[in-house]
């Protein structure tokens, strides 16, 4: 029996309500769907975004057991939320984003806040990549600073970061060719400083599987749970993913800007770049450094994420923070999750205070968990990193040049299992 609004837990309130007559029946009908809301059920191949755009704040969203393959909709994402509701994945059911949905793309995204910081941040970039390398990254380096009235060089290479394959070059104030169609431009011949570092990258759009808020939201959307036994694969090898030097990439579930009350519990998280991303965002201008001039800032708090499981060999985990969206996150919790990953599996990162990482089991071919940039106030507790021979170390805190660096956790009893290592 599937009663949508009443009880999830006892469907023998139904026969009680019954027996004692129309009028209570339809009196605990009404109270009930007051406080608990109604059921959608998604069956697989209806649209989930169509179902939660009729809902009412306070209902809940199923998913049943079955494929669920969608296109990408609002905000880049399978399903967008900005209500008030629960998401249960039901055990074997599987959100997934449909092949083909992100593209290698011929215009560049300029990263520009790695690296020393820069007196001047002037380039451009031009032409159309032929796309003959596929999805790649350009570094530019500035290799010399000219004197006696010569002009600055720079470095540049492609695929792998840092790749050189053309030294010393003379910044000229025009159209420079790189090679595959590409252009660059520095507007100033001279005054940038050595080492000023930029990348472009060659990529695909972001892709999200459900999304909490898209950063600039005015009011808060709160007290949403997406939960269950299901999973959500994001199908990174159908599809072209961004590079992960990107302002945005993709992630299983996104919450972003004025968002509160909000919990990831017990799903599975497979074939992404990210499993879960967290961050805020901020109106006013990016400075060296991680700094921002004065703005409106839409942050998130009350963050839980629990109990998921992260199945992704080839890509990363949590990423709690980022420097690219400077709003601040408060009262984020990572606690009782597991993870296989490629490279970082919890990253704690930029504009995090006051957060809590304890009791994950951590398998990482990378840094199992990685205090990044400016993070504060947090604790990483009883967290275990197997399958490692290597004996890597648990956590380790960190930042790129020019950042301000993270503020120590309190850290305890974080171990390797395979290793020697404790802290």
């Amino acid at each position: 029996m599937n009663k949508p609004g009443l009880s999830r837990d006892n469907e023998a309130e139904w026969v009680v309500c019954l027996a004692r007559g129309p009028a209570m029946f339809m009196l605990n009908f009404m109270l009930t769907e007051t406080i608990l809301g109604t059921d959608h059920l998604i069956h697989p191949g209806q649209s989930p975004q169509e179902v939660i755009d009729r809902a009412s704040p306070g209902d809940r969203i199923v998913f049943l057991p079955g494929l669920h393959q969608h296109k990408l909709g609002k905000h880049q994402s399978i399903l967008y939320i900005d209500k008030s509701v629960e998401i249960e994945l039901q055990a074997n059911a599987t959100l997934k984003l449909a092949d083909g949905e992100t593209i290698l793309e011929s215009i560049a995204e300029i990263t520009t806040d790695h690296g020393a910081p820069k007196k001047l941040d002037d380039l451009a970039v031009g032409g159309e990549y032929d796309l003959g390398l596929k999805d790649t990254v350009y570094t530019l380096i500035i290799d010399g600073e000219g004197t006696e009235g010569r002009p600055d060089t720079f470095t540049w290479g492609f695929g792998p970061l840092f790749s050189t394959y053309k030294t010393k070059i003379p910044i000229t104030g025009d159209w420079q060719e790189l090679n595959n169609g590409i252009k660059i431009r520095f507007d100033q011949v001279r005054g940038h400083n050595k080492g000023s570092l930029w990348f472009l990258s060659y990529d695909g759009r972001e892709s999200y599987g459900i999304r909490i808020g898209h950063g600039l939201q005015d009011e808060p959307i709160e007290n949403v749970r997406i939960y269950g036994k299901g999973t959500i694969d994001l199908n990174a090898t159908n599809n072209v993913s961004p590079s992960g030097l990107v302002k945005d990439i993709n992630a299983c579930v996104l919450i972003h800007g004025r968002a509160k009350d909000i919990t990831v519990e017990g799903i599975t998280m497979t074939d992404t770049m990210r499993s879960v991303m967290v961050y805020g965002e901020h109106t006013g201008q990016f400075l060296a450094g991680g700094d921002v001039t004065p703005g409106e800032s839409f942050d998130a708090e009350k963050i839980l994420i629990q109990h998921t499981r992260t199945i992704n060999p080839k890509g990363s985990g949590y990423l709690l923070g980022h420097p690219s969206h400077r709003g601040h996150l408060r009262d984020v919790k990572c606690n009782h999750n597991y993870m296989e990953t490629n490279t970082t599996s919890i990253e704690p990162n930029f504009q995090l205070d006051g957060y809590e990482v304890i009791d994950n089991i951590i398998k990482s071919d990378g840094l199992a968990i990685h205090c990044w940039r400016k993070s504060s106030n947090g604790r990483i507790e009883d967290n275990i990193r197997i399958d490692d021979i290597s004996g890597k170390s648990v956590v380790v805190l960190g930042a790129p040049g020019g950042w301000e660096k993270p503020q120590p956790p309190i850290l305890r009893n974080n171990r390797n299992h395979l290793g020697d290592g404790t802290n």
